[in-house]
């Protein structure tokens, strides 16, 4: 049993950080169109700046396979799409406030699970700026899913104690 614990804390547990591993160029007052590589009914789309996600929308797939916006933070700048099978995220009016990370993710048996994000960057910024912002948010966001997973672990373990402790008292010789 303590052998699974410290397999559930070690190895379960410490979660991957997210990552943008494509970057895209828009200009300010212009459209971009975002494509989720996820297949599953509920999409969650979420921005990512300056170290905090924000969720935009979610949309679902009804029976009849036509795409539903279930929440929308903003129906005049974002837009959900399916197209050949594919959903997407469309912004419009681009303003520096919408540069940043976006992912899109489904829940799945009660966890989410993210497609690979695209950092959004004007050509006023330099070419590094956005990896370097990307390291920064995906560093801190790391960091406190650690600190969860830290804090989880020592809960089981300390769970874990006294339940043994209490065994021990209260067992017959």
């Amino acid at each position: 049993m303590f052998f699974s614990c410290l397999t559930t804390v070690f190895v379960i547990l410490p979660l991957n950080h997210l990552e943008a591993v494509q970057l895209k160029e828009v200009k300010l007052g212009e459209t971009v169109v975002l494509k989720c590589n996820i297949s599953f009914n509920d999409i969650h789309w979420l921005k990512m700046s300056e170290g905090r996600p924000m969720a935009l929308m979610v949309t679902s797939l009804k029976h009849n396979g036509e795409l539903s916006v279930v929440w929308n933070y903003n129906e005049s700048r974002f837009e959900g799409f399916l197209e050949k099978q594919m959903t997407g995220l469309r912004i419009a009016h681009v303003s520096t406030s919408d540069l940043g990370t976006y992912y899109c993710a489904s829940l799945y048996q009660k966890h989410l699970d993210f497609d690979k994000g695209v950092q959004l960057y004007t050509s006023q910024q330099s070419k590094e700026e956005p990896f370097d912002q990307v390291k920064g948010l995906s560093n801190g966001l790391s960091l406190h899913y650690q600190v969860f997973a830290g804090v989880l672990g020592l809960s089981l373990l300390g769970m874990l104690l006294a339940v043994s402790v209490v065994h021990m008292k209260t067992r017959t010789k």
